[in-house]
């Protein structure tokens, strides 16, 4: 190991986490602005759950590496305009695993790694990757499973448009019970109501 003691001398003023924020910034700024987005939405519900500080800050950082697994993803298949064939729909629903792995390597982030690879479940258990159902779900995923279509919802993509908030009401009230908490949702419409996720 004698070739690496110049690492001793190089200055890691960073952490883990904010490594891999800066992984998915410098892979897909689009993913990266999407995931900026969704931490101010699930903090005023997380804060409308009342919980803690250090969950608050959990679900912050959720919120910004909810998608890190889409950085090993190729553009052709995250830009694509059409319908997805099954083998790239097939390496969009891995994305939760790669994530997870990614994140799992670190001690400090089990409980993020955790939410990165369930936000997917849905609360009927047709979710993947593991088909989790109901309350199996980790509540952090559940709030960000939410936040993260409030957002594809609100803004759009290239394969959707955007839609108003009275359609994103009428989309959350269908799903409710199917692929998000009813409880969530109920208090999450609450706020889009209220104008509380105005910026």
């Amino acid at each position: 190991m004698e070739s690496l003691s110049y690492a001793k001398n190089i200055n890691f003023d960073y952490s883990y986490s904010s490594l891999l924020k800066k992984m998915i910034k410098e892979a897909d700024y689009n993913t990266y602005l999407h995931s900026q987005r969704l931490k101010m939405p699930a903090l005023l519900l997380g804060e409308e759950l009342e919980l803690e500080k250090d969950e608050l800050e959990n679900l912050m950082l959720l919120a910004e590496l909810h998608d890190l697994g889409k950085i090993v993803i190729s553009n052709d298949i995250l830009f694509s305009d059409g319908p997805l064939n099954e083998s790239e729909w097939q390496q969009i629903k891995e994305h939760p695993v790669t994530g997870f792995q990614i994140a799992y390597t670190s001690l400090d982030m089990v409980d993020v790694a955790e939410g990165i690879l369930t936000h997917h479940e849905w609360w009927d258990g047709s979710g993947y990757p593991l088909g989790l159902k109901g309350e199996e779900i980790p509540l952090a995923a559940r709030i960000i499973a939410l936040v993260d279509a409030y957002d594809v919802m609100k803004y759009g993509r290239n394969y959707k448009k955007a839609m108003s908030d009275q359609e994103i009401i009428e989309e959350l009230t269908v799903s409710s019970g199917i692929q998000f908490d009813p409880l969530l949702v109920k208090i999450f419409i609450d706020l889009i109501s209220t104008n509380s996720l105005k910026n």
